[in-house]
């Protein structure tokens, strides 16, 4: 009889399965954790579906612990590099990260007068705090700007922006019964009506769903952000786009994408495998821009991201102040 109990109730809320009944819980259940716990002992296996009920609930260094369980009998790449990135996500972060800027000249001929802008980046509390190291962008308003003589034929530019990153896993569990009016049932419904886009610009369909979203969500009273950011995947940063509710619970954010697989940690989780940075709506959803007057050159403009290590950081400590510590970094990759 226990053995039925535990399988109904790991299907039931188990966070891989996108039901109605998974977002409208404002909690998971401690019944439903008492069982999977339960089905982990009893049979040795269970620790995944241990580990997310656990992270959702918000413990997360038991839920790593499961993970670590789990990772010891994984022998599938896929499934250990997911669970990595679970134990990585349940874990404090406290790091600098550099952002490059790079605008590319793919033309025979000189580009002048440029400029580059992008999101100013930001904290988001109660779970992180973002702080600029330095940078030669200027602050305006919301954004950043970087003035560029020129960039000769055939020649990249590079504009490093170091932030110093600290969060924190967190949760917003458990949620009201209503975000900014909308009933979790309603929210529920808006992202099922969410399509995957079959074309979409950049290197994924999350900012043109998280866009969907918001207009959807204006339509019914409820105002939310377009969140760009990054996702760590091993030791890659991934660029992503998603949703941050502004009213009812500030900053409480709403992954359209990853709801589509994982309801429960598509609504209001915040794991530090997931960084929010800028809000994109300044940018019009751009990461980074270039702006030049009149006919220009073929231009293309990209943005890399990167955790920096060893020796960077070693004299980041040292107190280098942020203008020698970028003339150094730029001396290193071949720039002026």
């Amino acid at each position: 009889m226990i053995r039925v109990i535990v399988v109904f109730l790991i299907l039931r809320f188990s966070p891989s399965d996108s039901a109605d009944a998974l977002i409208t819980l404002a909690d998971v259940p401690q019944r439903a954790l008492s069982f999977a716990r339960m089905a982990a002992e009893e049979t040795g296996g269970g620790c995944i579906e241990l580990g997310r009920l656990l992270e959702v609930s918000g413990r997360f260094e038991e839920a790593s612990r499961q993970y670590g369980l789990a990772m010891d009998s994984a022998t599938d790449p896929v499934l250990r590099n997911w669970l990595a990135d679970r134990m990585r996500g349940s874990a404090g972060l406290d790091t600098v990260m550099m952002l490059d800027a790079q605008v590319m000249n793919l033309s025979s001929r000189t580009a002048y007068d440029l400029t580059l802008v992008t999101p100013l980046p930001a904290s988001h509390p109660p779970y992180q705090a973002i702080q600029l190291v330095g940078t030669y962008f200027e602050r305006a308003g919301p954004m950043l700007r970087c003035r560029i003589d020129s960039v000769p034929a055939g020649d990249t530019l590079s504009v490093p922006i170091l932030i110093h990153v600290i969060q924190h896993p967190h949760t917003y569990r458990p949620l009201p019964d209503t975000l900014g009016g909308l009933t979790l049932k309603r929210l529920s419904l808006l992202l099922r009506d969410l399509d995957i886009p079959e074309r979409y610009e950049g290197t994924g369909p999350c900012l043109e769903m998280a866009s969907a979203l918001r207009r959807m969500a204006e339509e019914q009273g409820l105002e939310m952000e377009v969140v760009g950011g990054l996702v760590r995947r091993g030791d890659s940063l991934v660029f992503h786009a998603w949703n941050l509710l502004t009213d009812s619970r500030p900053g409480l954010p709403i992954d359209p994408l990853l709801f589509r697989s994982d309801s429960l940690r598509g609504l209001g989780h915040c794991p530090t495998d997931m960084i929010p940075v800028w809000d994109l709506l300044s940018t019009q959803g751009h990461e980074v821009s270039v702006y030049f007057p009149g006919q220009q050159a073929d231009l293309e403009v990209r943005m890399t991201a990167k955790f920096l290590t060893g020796e960077t950081l070693d004299e980041l400590g040292k107190g280098y102040p942020a203008s020698e510590l970028l003339r150094r970094m730029l001396l290193r990759s071949g720039g002026g």
